[in-house]
């Protein structure tokens, strides 16, 4: 039982904590809930039953064409069929919300968030599964030396190769050119499969040849990939803050937002700080609608953009936000 745990933990801890820091990323607007684990749970159970339902039918014919070559045999199925099944199915998480729940992708950093998430709930059930044979072979130590590979220097793997999915997706809602819009999706997914298949190319000639020089690269290409997504992170914040601004001056100029609480409206840090406040003082009420008022404002900022652009139902949608806004405006008394 203790050792069941031990492998339940290893394979779903190190994934959840992964996905809350990505979450924590997203500061302005929250996702909702539901999503997220939405696209975690289609990682987690989906698109892993049928990642192995079609390798397993891939691999007749790559069983019939190289089963006398074991490492060509590996890298048909490591480098080929895995990066171009996975990432496929991962993908349908983010596109099912990019055709049912565009409205929500307000942002890149939301196509990561989303694809992200779908990456880790794959990853956590996909290392469940590895570590479970790792125990049968070689028991706890092999287990543990597995999950530092795969929980550790390579845990954000999944994660970002289908962060590239959905940044590609994120990306197509930002730009108004019909052909440019349609191409930038298939560019994402493209992407991921290619990170996919490079770093699984690598991992098969190392376990192979034994040759250090191959994790060395794989390490290295793999965590340029995290950190040119936490790149596009913090583009997205400074994006989402500049749209901020602009909405929040046109509603000051029209007195409809006291100049007064522009400063703690833009910085996530003192909004933080003053639901804290509300908080420690004991004051939940308070704390909850503070909590709905940024949320509301931040929303209303990409309406108003979206609206701009002359998008009809932004413009419905700005109408319906500043009831609510209002509404909350209310109960906030004082003041922020």
């Amino acid at each position: 039982m203790l050792t069941i745990l031990i492998i339940l933990f290893l394979s779903f801890a190190p994934m959840l904590l992964y996905a809350f820091f990505l979450w924590w990323l997203d500061r302005y607007e929250k996702e909702p809930w539901l999503l997220l684990a939405f696209s975690f749970f289609w990682g987690a159970l989906p698109a892993i039953i049928l990642s192995v339902i079609l390798e397993l039918l891939f691999d007749i014919p790559a069983t019939a064409f190289a089963s006398n070559h074991t490492l060509i045999y590996n890298l048909l199925g490591g480098a080929v069929t895995a990066p171009l099944v996975e990432e496929s199915l991962k993908a349908v998480a983010v596109l099912g919300l990019l055709i049912f729940f565009p409205r929500e992708i307000d942002s890149p950093i939301d196509g990561v968030l989303y694809g992200g998430m779908a990456g880790f709930g794959f990853a956590a059930v996909e290392n469940l599964l590895y570590f479970i044979t790792a125990y049968g072979d070689g028991g706890l130590v092999s287990t543990f030396w597995l999950a530092f590979l795969r929980a550790g220097v390579f845990g954000l793997n999944h994660a970002m190769y289908t962060g590239f999915t959905g940044l590609g997706v994120a990306l197509a809602l930002e730009y108004r050119q019909r052909w440019f819009k349609w191409l930038l999706p298939p560019l994402g997914l493209s992407l991921a499969v290619f990170a996919h298949a490079y770093h699984n190319t690598l991992a098969t000639f190392w376990s192979h040849l034994e040759d250090g020089t191959s994790l060395f690269v794989a390490i290295i290409s793999d965590w340029s990939g995290v950190l040119l997504l936490l790149l596009v992170a913090i583009w997205a914040r400074w994006l989402e803050q500049a749209r901020l601004v602009a909405f929040l001056n046109s509603q000051a100029a029209a007195y409809r937002i006291p100049a007064g609480e522009l400063a703690t409206l833009i910085s996530p840090r003192q909004r933080e700080k003053v639901r804290w406040q509300a908080l420690l003082n004991g004051d939940f009420q308070r704390w909850y609608q503070l909590r709905r008022y940024f949320q509301l404002i931040t929303e209303a900022a990409f309406s108003w953009r979206r609206a701009g652009q002359g998008n009809v139902k932004s413009a419905a949608d700005l109408g319906k936000i500043a009831v609510r806004l209002r509404e909350v405006q209310v109960l906030l008394s004082p003041k922020l």
